[in-house]
């Protein structure tokens, strides 16, 4: 009895001085509030399609000179329609406000006419490839990205390639006709390859079942390279001379332009989203085209022509289907 009594009084006496105790050692960190983390819906995804309706052209002209004596102009210029089909994605942070994006496209069908001055002219082929990839850092500062109206700007890179089949584009690699006209042909392609710098605005708002999504990109610098289709057996005739394609002609330079697109979208339910729009990429630029000749049976010098003209224009309607998570 007395044990017992003694240990009960020890037991009192200990949680008498625990307060005392607990003041002589540093406050413990307390726990991570609730709310520590960032929110789940702070990174929005948006993955999709579209078809892009488009007409296209290209116009470049150049001029042949001979010891500063010029002997005459070589152009092309193409019209044509395309279908292109594209795949987009893009990444949201709205924490931040900012957004990485990315599209590629290709064409499933063009159709038109093409037209090399001098020389030839005809349909468009089946063989034509128009296509383009790249992507955009955007930051929107202005306003707020999970409704209402944001505004700010972006930077980006495309790669651009237009080049529809123009048909008999072919080269000679033998001479041997009347008047030193080809008996052998090569294949050459109309095929422009741009590397584009892209600099903009962007603006977008969203409302309960309805947004809207514009933006304007100058291109403040573009490289430009390629070749330009073959006369076939046509010549260029140049100061009365019938001068024939040795070899394709190829083209570098630079250029500048802007691309613009606007899209309205409907939310039919929370996660998807079909949008209907426009766009349109302009090019302009200066190309030195390398031109190889052959004129009866003998091979001449290449010619450096410069351009005194040289664009490529795309426009067309879009129809996007995307879905968000």
């Amino acid at each position: 009895m007395k044990r017992s009594l003694q240990g009960a009084v020890a037991a009192l006496a200990v949680l008498t001085a625990a307060p005392a105790l607990a003041a002589d050692y540093p406050e413990l960190r307390p726990a991570y509030p609730e709310n520590w983390e960032q929110p789940d819906d702070s990174i929005r995804f948006e993955l999709g399609a579209r078809y892009w309706l488009s007409w296209g052209s290209q116009d470049a002209g150049f001029t042949a000179t001979v010891g500063g004596v010029p002997l005459g102009d070589v152009g092309i210029s193409t019209r044509d329609q395309s279908h292109i089909v594209e795949l987009h994605g893009k990444i949201e942070d709205l924490s931040t406000q900012t957004y990485v994006s990315g599209k590629a496209g290709i064409s499933l069908g063009t159709t038109g006419t093409y037209t090399i001055t001098p020389a030839s002219s005809g349909a468009i082929g089946s063989s034509s490839r128009i296509g383009y990839a790249g992507g955009d850092f955007g930051w929107l500062p202005f306003g707020n990205m999970t409704d209402g109206f944001a505004v700010g700007g972006l930077v980006g890179y495309q790669y651009w390639k237009d080049a529809p089949d123009i048909g008999q584009g072919r080269y000679g690699t033998a001479f041997a006709g009347p008047g030193g006209a080809p008996s052998a042909f090569a294949p050459a392609q109309d095929n422009f390859d741009i590397h584009a710098l892209r600099l903009g605005i962007k603006g977008q708002a969203t409302f309960d079942m309805f947004d809207i999504q514009a933006e304007v990109a100058a291109i403040p610098y573009a490289h430009v390279s390629g070749t330009v289709g073959g006369s076939g057996s046509d010549p260029f005739v140049l100061a009365g001379i019938p001068f024939y394609e040795r070899a394709p002609t190829t083209l570098s330079g630079r250029g500048y332009g802007v691309m613009a697109e606007t899209m309205v979208g409907f939310h039919p339910t929370e996660n998807l989203t079909v949008r209907v729009g426009g766009r349109a990429w302009y090019l302009e630029g200066q190309l030195d085209a390398q031109f190889s000749s052959n004129a009866f049976g003998a091979d001449q010098p290449t010619l450096t022509l410069p351009s005194n003209f040289a664009r490529i224009f795309r426009y067309g309607a879009l129809l996007e289907v995307t879905g968000k998570f």
